[in-house]
Order: structure tokens, then sequence, then C-alpha cells
């Protein structure tokens, strides 16, 4: 991180919390839609954020998904919508796995930068936030990116063929690669390599993985992130709305660099599972 644009992290005297899942990314990487899932209409007004593969629509447009302010947006995956690779967006949504921050979690953590807004990676964020809080993480926030890079899954993983074995199959569609993004960002992360962490390491593989299309510019954090880009900055969170959003994807490390970032930061202690709770049953 530059001298010019430091990045203040302040305790907020809460300790960490229990935050929660539906389902598995290991599930979405394989391309399986357990049963269980596939007759469940979850609302998302129940969860205060979440990501990962959801729809609000159904299990043929699951893609790239962010939860915030009571409603589920995603980049829907069916090719015979004329919403196809379109936001698309609704008070409900249908799920292979999405990670949760429930409604009254209290973040431990709030980070911003100061100085003149030079940028700095993403990466450098990972790893100066990582080794201020020492412990697994989600983190919750506005950006203003000087630089942008994200993805948008093209085909539901639904049908059993491995995302990362069908690579051209499921990424059919360009990569975004800009400049000058206003953004509103979800991640977890932490330090697959710190043996005191294992219990929790453990449960947080529902939500990160190994990603082989991502180097991580040689950082050992596992990270996984989701972004909503928007058409114009917010002030607060409780701003976004669906005429201002854009895009709903994937956020890469590699190529996305920060001017301005403000977010909360939720210490994990374990995760609960929400897949039962929630719920409206489907025909």
């Amino acid at each position: 991180m530059t001298d010019q644009s430091k990045l203040v992290i302040e305790t907020t005297g809460h300790g960490a919390m229990k935050l929660g899942y539906i389902g598995s990314v290991v599930d979405v990487l394989a391309a399986r839609l357990p049963d269980a899932l596939s007759c469940k209409r979850f609302i998302a007004a129940d969860h205060l954020f979440g990501f990962e593969l959801a729809s609000p629509r159904d299990k043929n447009s699951l893609g790239e998904a962010l939860i915030v302010n009571g409603i589920c947006y995603a980049t829907s995956s069916d090719n015979t919508s004329p919403d196809y690779n379109r936001t698309i967006f609704g008070n409900e949504f249908v799920t292979g796995g999405m990670f949760i921050i429930p409604p009254g979690a209290e973040p431990s953590h709030k980070c911003s930068t100061s100085a003149d807004g030079s940028p700095f990676s993403l990466i450098d964020f990972y790893t100066e936030l990582h080794k201020t809080v020492k412990q697994p993480l989600a983190f919750v926030g506005l950006a203003e990116c000087a630089s942008f890079h994200g993805t948008a899954i093209g085909k539901p993983p639904i049908n059993g063929n491995a995302i990362f074995n069908h690579q051209s199959e499921y990424f059919p569609n360009p990569e975004t690669v800009s400049n000058n993004v206003a953004a509103f960002v979800i991640g977890v992360l932490t330090d697959y390599e710190n043996t005191e962490l294992s219990d929790i390491n453990k449960q947080l593989e529902v939500v990160l993985y190994k990603n082989p299309f991502s180097s991580g510019s040689g950082s050992v954090l596992s990270n996984h992130a989701h972004v909503l880009t928007l058409k114009q900055p917010v002030s607060r969170i409780d701003e976004i709305t669906p005429d201002l959003v854009d895009k709903a994807l994937h956020l890469f490390p590699d190529g996305t660099s920060l001017r301005s970032l403000r977010a909360d930061v939720y210490t994990i202690s374990s995760l609960i599972d929400y897949q039962d709770k929630n719920i409206k049953e489907t025909s």
C-alpha cells in the first residue's frame, strides 16, 4: 500500500460473529444443484448481505449474485432470455450456494482510505486488512475502482459439467475490464496456511476455493468477492437501488485497483446453515 493512500482500520468493540451460508461453492463448481435446493426460494430481505450463485427467477438463470437492501441481483445465465448476460433482480431468489451476513451482525472493524486517493491494488487491500485483523473475515463496502477486472458465468452450473473443466462452456462472454468504476463489493478472505485457523477455515470451504483463472498476485490469502458496478457513486449502501445497478460480477484481484474504499469488516467465529430457514417451497 502506498504512503499516499493509506488504509485506516478501526475496531468497533464487537467480536467475531456467526455468519451463514446456503448450499456450497463445492457443488457450484461441480455444477451440481442439490435436489434439496432446486425446489426452494429464499427471501432476500431475510439476509443483511450475501453473495455467490443465485437468481431471482429460476435455476436456468443462476449467475453471479449479490444481496443488498433486501434485493437479490444476479447476472442472468439463461441464453434463451432477452435478459441474458444482464443484471436481473428480485425480492426472492433460488440458489446453489450463498454466503450470508445475517441481520443483527455487527462489524468488528471499519476501514476507509485516507490521503489523496492514490490507487492501490485490491490484493494490497486484502493483505493489509488481514495483517491487521489476523482472523478470517467478510467485508462489505463501497469502492471507487481506478481499474476494474470482473467476470460473469454465462451458463447455469447445473448439468454436472464441472466449471473449471469446461471453461469455454461457462465463460463464453468477454471479461469486464474498465477504469473509474463505482462499486458495491462484498467478499471473504482467510489464510489457509495458518494451522491455528483450521477449524473455521474448514467451514469456509462453502465459499472459498482456489480459482485457476486468478493468480492472486502471489498472495497466500484465499479470497472470493463479488461486486455490483454502479452507474454513479453513492455515499451510503442503503442508497443502492435497481436503477443504479449496472453489472453483478465476480471480482478478480488481478487488474483491480482501488482509489477509495469504505467498508465494514466482520470477523468470523463460525458459520450457520441457513438452508432450511426463511424459505418458500416451490413446485
